[in-house]
Parts: C-alpha cells; structure tokens; sequence
C-alpha cells in the first residue's frame, strides 16, 4: 500500500474551491495503475490544500483529508466485468464541431471555470469540451456530441493523453444530458468506466453522453470517447449524477 500527500491544483477545479470530479477520479486511476474502475466520489476534493491519496497497485484506492475525511474511493474492476451497451451512431467530425457550437453552457453553466467543460477556460488552460445536442436517435435519450483536441498541457510521458484527462472527458459531457432542457446543479457521485485504447495529444477526438434514467434527484449517463475518422470507441463510462441537498453557493464563483 502506497501512502502520499499531493495537492489538487486550482487548474483542475471543477467547482471552483474543488476539484473536477472526473478529473479527482482519474488522479486516483493514475495512482492505483488500472484501465477499468468504479470511483465513487464521497465528498468535493479541495484545491491547493494538502490531501493524502493511498493506493493498492491494480486493486483500490482512496483519498482524504488529515481528519480522515473521504473524498473519494476506488476499486478497480475487470474489463471483461464492463457490460457491452449499445452505441448512437457517431456523426463525422466537421458535423460534430457544428453541434459543439449550441452547447448549453454557453448560455448557463453552474460552473464556468470548470477544468474540462468551463467556456471561461482559454485554451492550453482547459479542455473546452462543449457538447451539444444531437440529431435525436431511438433510444439514446438526450444524446449530445461534441468535439475534443487534448494538447500538450494534458500529456502524458508517451505523447498519450493521461488517464486524469480521460476520465474528465468522461465526466462532464453526462452532467449535460442529465439536465438537458431541465437545467439544474447537480454533482457527480460515482463513475464506473474503462479505457480501451488512450487518445493522442494534437488528434480530434468525438465525446458523446446520453441520458440512461432519470430519478427523483438522481440521473445515471453514460460518456464515451471516439476516434474522429474510425469512430473506433476508445473510452466509456456510466455515471451517477445527484443534485446536492446542502451546496455551499460560494463554491460557484472563482
């Protein structure tokens, strides 16, 4: 069992006192060293304090506070245990890029300096993944689609894009098709997903999310990854969004 202290940068705020929620699941898949995990995310992980991440390697992971305060846990699941589920069709890239532009949060976001979907973040700062609603097909309930090009701030030693990225990318893009026409804030609560093959830095890639069910303050997505021109899936995950009963409104300014 590896135990450590790391800080959280501000960079990689979704909220802006916290950090990204796919973003915080993804430094924990880094440390554990898995291509397939649930994360579940207990409490909203500070930025720039000092946080302890423990890990067990390819198995589980945690991360908390001085006081024992969880923020998140993680257990890592086979790949072959991820249920195969059925895919929308994936537009070409050009058409994807057109679809970003009427991204909702353009117009209304909770949390405009997040790190992976903020319109506020420049790029080489952000990841400005903006999906927008798609041509609607049968059975994929509020499907959206939208363009993402990882650069270099997002690498990995390999010239890949690092897991921390991908799970971001997997994370935001559902937080839309929860809520699409209905917006509201909500926060995400657990993510159980897997990479199969990781994006290149400076290549276009195609996001999707979809809505599977809604609930009484709860909504499961589902986020998945593409190769723009092989519309090869390289990512997916399903995702619990909640609407928080107690949110300190302080934490959706920078």
């Amino acid at each position: 069992m590896k135990v450590f202290n790391t800080i959280l940068s501000r960079r990689f705020c979704g909220p802006p006192k916290t950090g990204n929620g796919g973003f915080t699941a993804g430094i924990l898949v880094e440390a554990v060293g898995t291509n397939a995990a649930e994360i579940r995310l207990l409490n909203p992980t500070p930025v720039e304090t000092s946080i302890i991440m423990e890990s067990e390697d390819g198995q589980r992971g945690a991360i908390y506070d001085n006081s024992k305060k969880p923020f998140a846990t993680l257990k890592s699941i086979a790949e072959e245990d991820f249920p195969e589920y059925p895919l929308p069709f994936i537009p070409d890239l050009e058409d994807a890029k057109k679809i970003s532009a009427f991204y909702p949060g353009f117009t209304t976001h909770p949390f405009p300096t997040c790190f992976v979907c903020g319109p506020k973040r420049e790029v080489h700062d952000g990841m400005r993944i903006f999906v927008g609603p798609a041509p609607e097909q049968v059975g994929f309930e509020n499907l959206m689609v939208g363009h993402w090009l990882p650069d270099g701030t997002v690498a990995s030693e390999d010239g890949s894009v690092r897991d921390a990225a991908i799970w971001g990318a997997l994370d935001c893009p559902g937080g839309f098709s929860a809520v699409l026409g209905e917006p509201q804030l909500i926060v995400l609560s657990k993510i159980r997903g897997k990479i199969i093959e990781r994006p290149r830095v400076g290549e276009d890639y195609i996001v999707a999310s979809w809505r599977l069910q809604k609930m009484s303050r709860a909504f499961k997505v589902m986020t998945a990854i593409f190769q723009s021109d092989s519309k090869r899936l390289l990512a997916i995950a399903e995702a619990l969004w909640l609407a928080p009963r107690n949110w300190d409104s302080s934490n959706q300014q920078w």
